[in-house]
């Protein structure tokens, strides 16, 4: 894939070609903005114009070592990351990384450094990192990848060049969706408006069975008639997350139809009549308190709660609006 494919980020493709046309180097950049918008993979695609044989403003997808950077095995394009049960990019991947920006290429132009999660870098590394980053190499690029800008040393962002990445349009993610994974309007308008224009995290929701689990957890909790059929929609963390930013973003939609707002601000658009129907069977109070153990569980699984004790809080709590 090339530049010409990322859709959605036209200011930070326009930055890095053109830093790609005048040949820029010993340069190191920061790439921020929302999680599954497009980093990393921009990161990568800029890894690979850099080393591209052509010496163009976008890679050529043709030559080894476009190959190589595709599958991140190019011997000058270096990632680093957070590390199997890790919370931090530690001081050791910075010392590995200060001692090869010293080499010359082996096969490319220059050697290429990309950290994701930037933010994660402990105090040890962030430091040593710094002194890379104060005078770095002219056959060295370093690009730092991070979804929140003031968690980076302000000594190490002021040395980059900033390139920030933005959610893409609703319209767009939808077009995407479509086309990709064939889904029909309703579902990919749903997703687009679910994920807030996060595209990775779309296209991830869209090719596996979220759709199916959304489902299931809404008719259970809004129709269902026994808590078990609940419990089925978190059996672990990760579930028990997923049913909650479901349920979460559902009744965020009864609020805003109660306070009356219309069609276009709902993210769950193709249940507006289900949704209409609820905000007319409870109040403002009633609403603001379910939504509020609805936040306050996610700070429960946090802490490892039992997950009996958690779907019965909530189903409690439902059933008093439900049952009225």
């Amino acid at each position: 894939m090339s530049f010409k494919e990322i859709i959605g980020q036209e200011t930070a493709i326009k930055i890095l070609q053109n830093s790609l046309k005048e040949r820029r180097r010993g340069i190191s950049y920061l790439f921020y903005g929302p999680d599954g918008v497009g980093k990393s993979f921009t990161a990568k695609q800029f890894a690979k114009s850099l080393n591209c044989r052509e010496d163009a403003p976008d890679s050529c997808e043709q030559c080894p070592p476009c190959f190589k950077s595709d599958k991140l095995e190019h011997p000058d394009l270096h990632w680093l990351d957070l590390k199997e049960d890790s919370e931090s990019v530690g001081i050791e991947q910075i010392r590995q990384m200060q001692s090869a920006v010293n080499l010359k290429p082996f096969e490319g132009r220059v050697k290429v450094f990309v950290i994701n999660n930037a933010q994660a870098l402990s105090e040890e590394a962030a430091n040593c990192l710094l002194k890379v980053i104060e005078e770095p190499p002219a056959d060295s690029v370093i690009i730092l990848i991070t979804t929140r800008l003031r968690a980076v040393l302000p000594t190490i962002s002021s040395r980059c060049q900033k390139i920030k990445f933005s959610n893409l349009r609703r319209t767009q993610v939808e077009g995407i969706l479509k086309q990709d994974y064939a889904l029909g309007h309703q579902q990919s308008s749903y997703l687009a408006r679910y994920c807030d224009g996060k595209i990775g995290e779309a296209k991830a929701l869209g090719r596996g069975d979220f759709l199916t689990k959304r489902k299931g957890i809404l008719d259970t909790f809004l129709h269902g008639e026994a808590q078990r059929g609940l419990e089925e929609f978190f059996k672990d963390k990760a579930q028990a997350v997923q049913a909650l930013s479901i349920l979460m973003s559902y009744f965020r939609d009864v609020l805003f139809v109660k306070a009356g707002m219309g069609l276009e601000y709902l993210i769950n658009q193709d249940r507006f009549q289900e949704v209409m129907s609820a905000s007319r069977m409870c109040t403002y109070s009633e609403l603001l308190s379910l939504l509020a153990k609805l936040s306050k569980s996610f700070e429960y699984i946090d802490q490892n709660i039992n997950i009996r004790l958690l779907t019965d809080n909530i189903w409690t709590a439902s059933r008093r609006i439900w049952k009225k």
